[in-house]
């Protein structure tokens, strides 16, 4: 019977040699998949900022936040909830990656619904499971339908105003980690602007048309 012998110093040197050289190697192949991602992730917001400064079509440039939130945050489905004045309101304006056309019928008053506390809060809501939702979640049908299991809201916000509430919906748990925060961040910005901006717009052509009928 053949025994197993003892490895030697030199063997010992050489297995840790290319192990040191394999963990290099992974090391290096997580850093260059970070980079990519990055620069991803970049190329996306500078995606938007084209579209946003392009353009004061409102839906044009929504269409782009939700295409680039969609793929980069790797989510379902992402609706864009605007503030609606007398009474206050939140209304659905845009959607991405819904089945059915229940989100469209959305109108939501501030002072209910998850949406209404992100906007009257002007906090970040954050649901694991819409199931164990406390309060619960209103819009049972839409969650129902769609299959939605983890839901998060962020505050549009632009000077200080909320604009609205960007709403994203996941059919599994969401898989967060501070770069995928962090980016949802400068996207929900970048959104308050796209609208900031096309209200901005809005009005102004209102004052001009009360002006000419004023002369």
């Amino acid at each position: 019977v053949r025994l197993p012998r003892e490895i030697s110093a030199s063997e010992v040197k050489i297995l840790s040699a290319l192990a040191e050289l394999g963990g290099n190697a992974i090391h290096r192949m997580h850093l260059l998949e970070n980079a990519l991602k990055q620069l991803e992730r970049l190329r996306s917001l500078r995606t938007i900022d084209l579209a946003i400064s392009s353009t004061l079509d409102l839906p044009t440039s929504l269409k782009v936040v939700l295409e680039e939130i969609n793929t980069q945050l790797n989510v379902d489905a992402a609706s864009v909830l605007l503030m609606k004045p007398d009474p206050k309101r939140l209304e659905f304006s845009a959607g991405r990656g819904f089945q059915t056309n229940r989100i469209n019928a959305t109108r939501i008053k501030i002072e209910e619904g998850i949406a209404g506390q992100v906007a009257s809060d002007k906090k970040i809501v954050y649901i694991k499971d819409l199931a164990k939702s406390n309060p619960p979640f209103t819009r049972a049908a839409l969650v129902k339908e769609e299959g939605f299991v983890s839901y998060y809201g962020v505050p549009l916000i632009s000077k200080g105003k909320v604009e609205g509430v960007l709403e994203i919906f996941n059919r599994s748990p969401l898989r967060m980690d501070m770069e995928w925060l962090s980016f949802l961040d400068s996207l929900s910005w970048q959104t308050a602007i796209a609208v900031d901006n096309a209200q901005l717009f809005e009005n102004l052509q209102r004052s001009n048309f009360d002006l000419e009928l004023a002369y």
